[in-house]
């Protein structure tokens, strides 16, 4: 839990069990905004409609190859160019293709972030003109030094290992010096076992919570805005 100082909680930025950060590392789906903004639904949707054309099927089925290849490769895109040849860029042009509309601003979360001292980066399945797509549209521009996208990590997505190494290689990274917040637990894996701070963002409110959440998880939060603000983290 977080300590409590004179009445207020404190942030992570003034946090000692956080003095060790040097770099910050952020998720962006579903990390720097939650799951009711229903971007990552369109996204799925905008996925679907790329796999039924591609290979002529229905909506069920085509959402049925579109999982099975998320399962099987870390995204759909790596078994489509895997199994298919399909072009990336092409395809993360049509599927990233959303209403940004449907996300907001958020000062809190643009001021808990500037706060933090030191390095801030984003490390996303995504690619980098959708990141900054989210960013604009979250009011976080200007604040993240780089954003490692699924191209610089050569088409192996988050959990490969390769990716982490080659995030901490190209951006001179101390994995020891580092903490990365993710929505997706097992993300978090290949982090802790380089030695990074990991923070779970788990949107399922005490579903996993406490004495059941992965060993590989150090801090479970619920909202990155409210962490950053210094509210209390799961036990």
């Amino acid at each position: 839990m977080t300590p409590v100082v004179n009445g207020a909680a404190m942030s992570p930025a003034i946090h000692p069990k956080f003095s060790h950060v040097e770099t910050w590392i952020f998720d962006l789906d579903l990390t720097l905004y939650a799951p009711e903004h229903n971007i990552m639904e369109q996204v799925r949707n905008r996925i679907a409609a790329f796999v039924g054309d591609y290979f002529k099927v229905d909506g069920e089925r085509a959402h049925q190859i579109r999982y099975d290849y998320w399962r099987k490769y870390g995204t759909t895109l790596g078994g489509l160019m895997v199994e298919h040849g399909v072009d990336p860029h092409g395809y993360l042009d049509f599927v990233h293709n959303v209403d940004m509309s449907l996300l907001q601003p958020c000062d809190r979360l643009r001021a808990g972030i500037e706060a933090l001292p030191g390095r801030k980066l984003i490390f996303t399945n995504a690619d980098a003109p959708y990141a900054q797509r989210v960013l604009v549209a979250r009011g976080l521009e200007g604040l993240f030094e780089d954003v490692f996208d699924i191209h610089r990590m050569e088409h192996k997505p988050k959990p490969a290992m390769d990716s982490y190494l080659a995030l901490c290689g190209q951006l001179d990274i101390e994995p020891e010096a580092a903490l990365f917040v993710e929505d997706s637990a097992h993300n978090l894996e290949p982090a802790k076992k380089l030695g990074m701070t990991t923070v779970w963002v788990n949107h399922s409110a005490g579903a996993e919570s406490g004495n059941n959440r992965p060993l590989f998880v150090d801090h479970e939060i619920e909202d990155v805005a409210s962490w950053l603000a210094g509210k209390k983290e799961q036990t």
